[in-house]
């Protein structure tokens, strides 16, 4: 009877680890395939949306923006102890405003979830107004 106890035991744990949602992905690639996005429209440049939220945010440690000269695209990024949790991809578009895509890994819990929607995606959307 232990033991078939301690096998569904096992099994009911190995199935919810593998259905668990990931709160950070080690895989940059993987992130942008599996992260809940958001998109947000601006008439404002993409340099001056990213500043106004750099300035504004509540940015956590680790915390980095990078510009790529050649496209022109800002991306905010929370990458820690070799996980990606949060981006923002910051892009001009042909009318000189810009276009702003959120991406947030799945599995974060409530409080970060509360956290980036209080802190940073509040303040990104009133950036971009």
């Amino acid at each position: 009877m232990k033991r078939q106890f301690l096998a569904i035991a096992l099994t009911v744990l190995a199935t919810a680890c593998a259905t668990a949602k990931e709160s950070g992905i080690r895989d940059p690639e993987r992130f942008r395939a599996i992260a809940e996005t958001s998109t947000l429209t601006s008439t404002s440049a993409p340099e001056k949306v990213a500043r106004c939220f750099e300035d504004r945010a509540v940015l956590l440690p680790m915390t980095t923006f990078n510009k790529d000269e050649a496209s022109g695209t800002t991306t905010y990024r929370l990458r820690g102890y070799g996980y990606t949790f949060e981006e923002i991809d910051f892009v001009a578009n042909q009318d000189g405003g810009s276009v702003i895509t959120t991406f947030l890994a799945p599995g974060v819990n409530a409080k970060w979830r509360s956290d980036f929607e209080v802190g940073r995606l509040a303040v990104l959307r009133s950036c971009a107004a």
